[in-house]
């Protein structure tokens, strides 16, 4: 009988994120094969996980979307995290105040051709001609102070639509079901008005899709890969980054990991912009140490709350940073000196 030849998960696990989060190895490939196949980053299903973890959600019903968004700022595109509608209405129904909601009632439909240059040298041109409605309204209600009550919102196709690129041809989705999206966006609209104190400027990633970041500093995009910092003379060599084998569980060096054609994959072997490097450079370090004032020694020579400061995804690093520290303080326990 032939062995049955399992393929390895197409992005490894970088010890540091299994550990942060408790993934297994098959429950990584899951979410990377499964639940977030066009992801394209390590940093990008992190950023899901912390998002799930933050929020009490279960990531396996995929509550979020890893939503590729074109950064003004950065002048490329980037991976974000953005909540799916269902995320928004489990937000709402968490309240014990949500009360309803009527049925979308959409606008007279429309029929539009759209020609725009798409492709990376913008000079593929496609034509699409579209059936869509002018808009949709709904209304949904909440409890307040005992009384039920109606919050209206009115959202425009084409003020909504995603598109291809940078140019102004609706994408495949919107295309086809002009409907079905937008009733998503119009619901994801009234609810923020219905409950502004939970929800906020919380948009659906069904409503992100296809849009430009402005500005410097995105929430909830994929933080990028900056240089990792020297070693502090009181930290040893670190080891190689480690990466668990999706199928086996085993670690294996960075080094090691070839593609199938046998060639050294560079993404991998180069450790100087890994966000996760940093991370494990950090950990090494705190391992060591036999005191708080090492700790602290340490914590100041990489510094990481001012590494990730007015950085994409700030927060989640540093909080990752934090959860090391606070691991290598436990560890310690009652030894001499404080932080």
């Amino acid at each position: 009988m032939n062995a049955i030849t399992i393929q390895p998960s197409r992005m490894p696990i970088p010890a540091a994120v299994a550990k942060e989060f408790e993934i297994a190895p098959a429950e990584w490939r899951v979410l990377v094969d499964q639940i977030f196949p066009a992801a394209k980053s390590v940093e990008a299903v992190m950023m899901a996980l912390a998002y799930c973890r933050k929020r009490n959600l279960d990531i396996f019903k995929k509550p979020v979307h890893i939503v590729p968004m074109w950064s003004s700022a950065k002048k490329q595109m980037v991976e974000t995290v953005w909540p799916g509608i269902a995320e928004i209405r489990t937000t709402a129904s968490r309240t014990g105040e949500y009360a309803g909601i009527d049925a979308v009632e959409f606008g007279p439909m429309i029929e539009r051709s759209f020609s725009g240059q798409t492709g990376g040298n913008k000079t593929d041109t496609i034509t699409k001609k579209v059936r869509f409605p002018e808009y949709a309204s709904v209304v949904v209600y909440r409890i307040v102070a005992g009384q039920k009550c109606a919050y209206h919102a009115k959202v425009f196709w084409e003020e909504t639509y995603a598109s291809i690129g940078k140019s102004e041809v609706p994408n495949d989705m919107w295309a086809k079901r002009p409907r079905g999206q937008l009733d998503k966006c119009v619901e994801a609209a009234a609810l923020r008005k219905a409950f502004p104190e939970e929800l906020g400027n919380t948009y659906a990633a069904e409503e992100m899709e296809g849009r430009t970041l402005d500005g410097a500093v995105i929430e909830h995009a994929a933080a990028p890969q900056p240089p990792r910092p020297p070693v502090p003379p009181s930290a040893k060599a670190p080891a190689p980054v480690e990466t668990i084998d999706a199928e086996t569980g085993e670690i294996l060096d960075q080094r090691e990991i070839v593609t199938e054609t046998g060639e050294a994959n560079d993404a991998i072997v180069d450790e100087t912009l890994d966000d996760n490097t940093f991370f494990e450079r950090l950990e090494e370090a705190l391992a060591i140490v036999s005191d708080r004032a090492a700790v602290e020694e340490i914590w100041t020579d990489f510094d990481p709350l001012a590494r990730f400061e007015g950085k994409p995804a700030a927060e989640i690093n540093q909080s990752i940073a934090l959860a090391i520290r606070k691991r290598a303080e436990k560890r310690i326990g009652g030894s001499n000196g404080k932080a």
